[in-house]
């Protein structure tokens, strides 16, 4: 059974909204993060939910305004490694990696269990449908998510356990000599 169109636009409703709850996280976790790489980690994470908000209130109009399936829904997420651009923009100093913020982490936990209902929404919807093209584009919406959730656990990990993660993300080898070959 394929999901109807009026099927699409609630579930865009409900994507919507988990959206406008993690930029809104976001965007106040951006303004309140005491580290580089946080701050730059949230500003990633806020760019990346209103762009993906503005694609899917397109997507929603489109269906809305009785476009078919097929030409309402040719939103095709873009494949991008997160933490690689974010590595890009931030240098590390692992002589000054940050001391644990509450603040930051309740908003990593709280990032995390937000994109967690995103991926619950579009993987529970997708079970629902047997169109291929649906089930295909519910999915590439479900990656983008676990992507969001592995640069805020990245982070979570960062605050954490600075000393851990540089070891792990820098390839370090224990006798301090650099980079493992």
């Amino acid at each position: 059974m394929a999901l109807p169109d009026e099927g699409l636009v609630d579930l865009f409703c409900k994507a919507l909204e988990v959206k406008e709850k993690k930029e809104k996280l976001y965007k106040e976790a951006m303004a309140s993060c005491s580290d580089a790489v946080g701050r730059e980690t949230f500003r990633i994470l806020f760019e990346a939910e209103k762009e993906h908000e503005k694609a899917l209130n397109e997507l929603q109009e489109g269906l809305r305004a009785g476009k078919d399936w097929a030409d309402a829904c040719r939103y095709v997420p873009p494949e991008e490694d997160l933490f690689a651009r974010l590595a890009q923009r931030v240098t590390l100093d692992k002589e000054k990696l940050p001391e644990a913020c509450g603040d930051e982490i309740k908003a990593l936990e709280t990032g995390i269990q937000l994109e967690e209902e995103a991926i619950r929404l579009f993987e529970e919807k997708a079970a629902q449908i047997a169109d291929p093209s649906q089930k295909a584009f519910l999915g590439r919406l479900s990656a983008e998510e676990r992507e969001h959730r592995r640069l805020l656990q990245d982070l979570k990990f960062y605050y954490t356990d600075p000393q851990g993660w540089f070891m792990e993300k820098s390839r370090a080898r224990l006798d301090g000599a650099g980079a493992v070959t």
